[in-house]
């Protein structure tokens, strides 16, 4: 059955919860002055149709109160954030990658729209349209539009990094939804002049269908850590480093612009649209982590994603995900980031030991057929890795297209 998804603010009113006739219970995250403080579950059974606001912060004290006493400490003895004023804030190029989806690309950049920062300009690269609907929907809006001809996700991130004017570039995906100060966390956390990179929290939007909910609360999600902590690259065991995806994600980055003239641009081999389908977000955290840079989380930085709806796609995006991972790995060899055995034994123990054959024994509530999805999708890695490399290289011989540059269209209160 379905479970409703939303947010409150305890430090605020908290209204009963209404129209649940259809769900089993709420999941709520909790933010204490606007940061994620944790998640809290309020059952709905026997179905009802309003929960009352003395049950939802009831449930709320009874099973985050630790966080709470915690948060309500942190804010008496000030180690909470400073406030950091508008003048300082740095600007920010945000890069929304997308194809052929444009009603999922409407809420997103709905929500981008509505970020609440004040120097920021939003690029949308348009990669290889099947048509123009994207073009003439983005050209209504106080965004830039760029197209992207050469297929795959990271040639359109690649060419976000190159159209980008700012010193700092956020991407997102056209399937997320990023809070309203999701800009300003990433900017706190580029306040550390050692940090190249910064991530962030990977919410469900919704948990409408069983798939949803298999994803996100069984398999695990995106990133779905609640804290914030500083990662330095040179202080990561071979381990660590190659579980590169604990640290960052494609749908919430962000990249200072120099880090990709140290380290190089996103592999075009690699991600969506090309046969490995996916992995270029963590390739990247893991070279910059390897060459010895530090990287930032914080689950203040957070955004919302509409996971997958169908047991079908699911099955394909677990798929997918093996594929993409053997890939990866493969890819971590091919540069040398990480000594030959220590990918060999990591692949063998942490990778097929302990995330594929161990779950494929005891799979628990997450139904056996998907973990033999992502086993068999671990299976083809190398040879859709040899594929996406000689696609790669043929695409590299075709000049990215000239474009006019496209200015934002005027806006009530000025350009944005």
């Amino acid at each position: 059955m379905a479970i409703k998804m939303m947010e409150i603010e305890f430090t605020e009113q908290i209204n009963p919860i209404r129209k649940l006739e259809k769900y089993e219970g709420v999941r709520i995250l909790v933010r204490y002055q606007g940061r994620p403080l944790g998640w809290a579950y309020v059952n709905n059974d026997p179905w009802q149709q309003t929960i009352s606001a003395d049950r939802v912060r009831q449930t709320i004290v009874e099973q985050l109160g630790k966080d709470l006493i915690r948060s309500t400490l942190g804010e008496q003895f000030g180690s909470e954030t400073a406030v950091v004023s508008d003048r300082e804030l740095p600007p920010i190029s945000v890069v929304i990658c997308t194809r052929d989806r444009t009603d999922l690309l409407k809420g997103a950049l709905e929500a981008l729209l509505a970020l609440d920062y004040p120097h920021r300009e939003i690029i949308v690269v348009d990669n290889a349209p099947a048509n123009s609907s994207t073009a003439e929907f983005v050209a209504r809006l106080p965004v830039r539009y760029v197209k992207e001809e050469r297929p795959g996700l990271d040639w359109a991130r690649n060419r976000g990094i190159v159209e980008a004017r700012h010193e700092i570039i956020a991407f997102t995906d056209d399937d997320a939804r990023p809070d309203r100060g999701w800009l300003r966390a990433i900017a706190a956390g580029f306040a550390d002049p050692e940090v190249m990179a910064v991530s962030g929290l990977v919410a469900a939007a919704e948990l409408e269908t069983l798939p949803q909910q298999q994803f996100e609360l069984i398999y695990g999600g995106m990133l779905q850590h609640l804290d914030r902590f500083k990662v330095k690259g040179d202080q990561l065991s071979a381990q660590d480093l190659l579980w590169a995806s604990k640290y960052g994600v494609g749908a919430n980055m962000a990249f200072r612009r120099q880090i990709f003239e140290a380290v190089g641009n996103f592999d075009v081999a690699l991600d969506v649209g090309t046969p490995t389908r996916g992995a270029g977000d963590i390739e990247m955290f893991h070279r910059i982590l390897a060459k010895g840079y530090s990287t930032f989380y914080d689950a203040s930085a957070f955004v919302w994603h509409l996971h997958r709806r169908s047991d079908k796609v699911l099955n394909r995006q677990l798929q997918d995900n093996g594929r993409s991972f053997g890939a990866y790995l493969l890819t971590c060899d091919r540069n040398r980031t990480v000594p030959r055995l220590e990918i060999l034994k990591f692949a063998v123990s942490q990778w097929f030991g302990w995330w594929l054959l161990r779950r494929l024994k005891t799979p628990g509530l997450l139904p056996r057929k998907l973990v033999v999805s992502e086993l068999l999708g671990a299976f083809d890695s190398p040879f859709a890795y040899r594929k996406a490399q000689l696609q790669a290289q043929q695409l590299a011989q075709i000049e990215p297209e000239e474009q006019p540059q496209s200015e934002p269209q005027q806006v009530a209160g000025g350009v944005r």
